[in-house]
């Protein structure tokens, strides 16, 4: 019979997007407001898509790997 695990993942992004703004500050604060809003979830389907999202980097890697005794369910 399988057994069940919890894996804790390390995942890191770089990323550009495109926005609208009066000056560098303000396309530097919305941007800013949107990924400490969103940033966790930026590979989700769940969250608003940025606009013109360009990935630059991508990097993940396994960082625990523990069993998981039964649980009640």
């Amino acid at each position: 019979m399988s057994k069940e695990y919890r894996v804790g993942v390390a995942f890191e992004e770089g990323f550009s997007v495109k926005v609208k703004a009066d000056s560098e500050e303000q396309a530097n604060k919305k941007v800013y407001d949107m990924v400490n809003e969103y940033g966790a979830c930026t590979i989700s389907d769940e969250v608003p898509k940025y606009h013109d999202k360009k990935v630059v980097h991508r990097e993940w890697l396994i960082v625990d790997v523990e069993e998981i005794a039964n649980e009640c369910k």
